[in-house]
């Protein structure tokens, strides 16, 4: 053997060499940190827990290496730990070498700490070239140990399952029989899905039109108040029901009487028309006259300005026909308002 060297995992997860022996072991065989990782990344393919395996890293180099396996499950001394050994072309490995190995792992690791910790690797690995340490096997008994009782609980399932498996026709009738069940149930389930979802869509459509009819109710309230309240105010400037009558049956005599007198004006108006007619015949006639008898350019001149009087007295009754009628509407629109008011309340 060449010599041996115990790598460890630091707090970033990076191998780094803890402790070799001899001293300067690694650079004196040309071992790169890159080599030692290898070895590492080998262990990890294996697997997390504690195993061994030997292995070539240089043309004229062999290592048998123990990973005592990861602190945060299953390990052997102290988890996250590599002790490899460097051995010689003429080297025949025991059959026990992994168990001294192990024992190395199991004894000395826990006491890294200690200030004797670098004679006890020294008197360690002296033993181990000798092969005169004891191997440890307990951690592999106990897996032994558990495997069997595993195997146990398999021949108890393997039992098990060969009486289930007798009774495996009248279970796939069974089964058989759940399937259409389900298959029944699976489409029952579908058509209560899709009322279900029209049901829901139903549902929406409700909502909304609720929705849109209580704004429309507020809508209308708000309305109502608005038309109670006016109500109110002209409740309050009108009086009371008497007082209505009265005024609705003055405003009938004022509208007859305005009717009456727009009847009479038309009357006039249209007896106007006929004298102003008649006039401007006249003053035709006149003019024609006064061609050949010049007296008569008094008289034209006479029947003119009286022309003019009449029109400016038809141009004042027309207005005050227009007035009339703006009159006549005012006088309309309260009576249909005072109608509107008395029929809504009910007042006669």
């Amino acid at each position: 053997m060449k010599g041996i060297v115990i790598l460890n995992l630091d707090k970033k997860s990076e191998l780094s060499k803890d402790i070799e022996y001899p001293e300067n072991l690694c650079e004196d065989l040309g071992v790169s940190n890159s080599m030692l990782a290898t070895v590492f990344e080998e262990h990890k393919r294996v697997r997390s827990g504690p195993n061994y395996l030997e292995m070539q890293i240089k043309r004229d180099l062999s290592v048998a290496s123990f990973f005592t396996g990861h602190t945060s499950r299953h390990f052997i001394g102290k988890g996250d730990h590599v002790i490899t050994v460097f051995l010689s072309e003429d080297d025949i490995l025991p059959r026990n070498f992994e168990g001294q190995v192990r024992r190395i792992a199991f004894d000395l690791l826990p006491k890294r700490k200690e200030k004797k910790f670098k004679d006890l690797f020294t008197k360690s690995y002296n033993l181990l070239e000798k092969g005169e340490l004891d191997a440890y096997w307990q951690e592999r008994q106990e897996f032994e140990h558990e495997i069997g009782e595993k195997k146990e609980k398999i021949d108890d399932l393997a039992q098990k399952v060969s009486l289930l498996v007798s009774d495996r026709s009248e279970h796939l009738r069974n089964v058989e029989a759940l399937k259409n069940e389900v298959t029944g149930l699976y489409s029952k389930l579908e058509n209560w899905s899709m009322q279900m979802a029209e049901l829901n869509e139903y549902n929406a459509t409700l909502t909304s039109k609720n929705r849109e009819l209580n704004r429309l109710i507020n809508v209308q309230k708000l309305a109502l108040d608005q038309k109670d309240e006016r109500i109110n105010n002209l409740k309050a400037k009108l009086g009371d029901t008497e007082e209505i009558e009265k005024g609705a049956e003055k405003l009938l005599a004022e509208i007859k009487k305005v009717k009456h007198d727009k009847e009479i004006l038309n009357q006039e108006i249209s007896k106007l028309n006929e004298t102003n007619k008649k006039l401007k015949f006249q003053v035709l006639k006149a003019t024609r006259e006064s061609e050949s008898v010049p007296k008569l350019e008094l008289e034209i001149k006479r029947l003119k300005d009286k022309i003019l009087g009449i029109n400016n007295e038809k141009e004042n009754i027309k207005r005050e026909l227009t007035d009339l009628r703006e009159d006549i509407k005012l006088v309309r629109k309260d009576r249909d308002h005072y109608y509107k008011i008395i029929k809504e309340k009910k007042l006669l």
